[in-house]
């Protein structure tokens, strides 16, 4: 279960709730991928973060549907009144409005997708004790009708608080699994490989039928395109193969920790620290943007190097990036969609280890 946030029209009325200043305040937070400054201020933005992304993704994935529904009335308004004139010069103005109205409309995706992740983490630190300032009563806005009897909205905001964190007992806490979920990563193999095979078909089409220097030389084109794709194939195999053997992400036993798919593990004595950080993909806003929700709990433990020499080179090599960019090798994504939550996750590894927690 992850953190409770409003949704819908409760998650609407939150956020009007909010003065103006409050709801600036938000998005600038949401711009530098950090935490809004207040808890319930972060509640309110998760909750119409993620209320308004999802109205906006319902526009994105049904925009194409429309527009092919107009070019199909089009075409057979051509057919029927042989108005072709009229008709033509229309498909591509209607083509470009399509492709400004996307434009837009990605955007305005983008940016309440960043105003969700960013109020999300200001909820999940709150409910793992992270230091954030006590909720403020200056960030909702206040009715001019408002009198001394009337409560005040901010007073009905469920405010997350953290739970009492006690003692690691790792013999008490058993083995615990996250297991790996499978749809998603055969969804994304298929694709790749459905691609990987319309390009090689393309390609040999265009072999057999090339009858002049230009043809073979478009030939040679979409061979080398379906090498690059067979090469992509391939390497998303390799890194998703282990996960598959094994169908678990992370394993938590009393003498320690072990992530199968990464080939890696440790005991709990060498975990020094729990560190959280958004998913960051290479400073890119847009790709942030999308994996709003997402958290890397980077375990960091003494002597990583150590850890990377156990490894093949080609997976050192991968694992080094990791390495450079959480500062662990050991890190583990934590999403609702994909793994578990970031609370239920980083509360799992409190019952193994007393190590502390951090954001960054």
């Amino acid at each position: 279960m992850g953190p409770s946030i409003p949704s819908g029209r409760a998650a609407r009325n939150a956020w009007r709730a909010l003065n103006p200043d409050a709801r600036r305040a938000a998005f600038a937070a949401a711009r530098r991928n950090v935490a809004p400054p207040d808890v319930g201020l972060a509640w309110a933005a998760a909750g119409y973060g993620r209320t308004m992304s999802r109205r906006y993704r319902i526009l994105v994935a049904l925009t194409p549907v429309g527009v092919a529904v107009l070019m199909v009335v089009a075409v057979t308004i051509v057919v029927a009144f042989r108005a072709a004139g009229p008709a033509f010069l229309g498909i591509p103005v209607a083509l470009l409005i399509y492709v400004a109205g996307m434009l837009t409309l990605s955007r305005r995706l983008r940016r309440y997708q960043r105003l969700y992740n960013s109020g999300l983490l200001g909820v999940e630190a709150a409910q793992l004790g992270a230091p954030v300032p006590a909720p403020s009563p200056a960030v909702w806005a206040t009715s001019g009708y408002q009198s001394e009897f009337t409560v005040p909205y901010e007073a009905s905001v469920p405010v997350p608080t953290a739970a009492p964190r006690g003692p690691a007992d790792p013999v008490g806490a058993g083995i615990q699994e996250i297991p790996l979920r499978l749809g998603a990563l055969v969804a994304q193999c298929a694709i790749l490989v459905v691609l990987a095979a319309a390009l090689w078909t393309n390609a040999a089409v265009h072999l057999a039928t090339a009858s002049s220097a230009f043809s073979r030389s478009i030939s040679v084109v979409w061979v080398m395109l379906a090498c690059v794709m067979t090469v992509l194939v391939g390497f998303f195999l390799l890194l998703i193969i282990p996960a598959l053997r094994t169908r678990v992400i992370a394993r938590f036993t009393p003498s320690g920790w072990e992530l199968p798919g990464a080939r890696m593990a440790g005991p709990w004595a060498e975990l020094r620290e729990i560190r959280i950080r958004p998913l960051n993909v290479r400073q890119s806003g847009r790709a942030n943007a999308t994996l709003a929700g997402y958290r890397a709990v980077v375990l960091m433990v003494d002597h990583p190097d150590g850890y990377l020499a156990r490894l093949s080179r080609l997976r050192r090599a991968l694992v080094r990036r990791t390495m450079n960019r959480y500062g662990s090798p050991v890190v583990i994504i934590a999403s609702p969609r994909r793994t578990m939550p970031l609370v239920d996750l980083v509360r799992m590894l409190q019952r193994y280890t007393d190590a502390p927690v951090t954001w960054s």
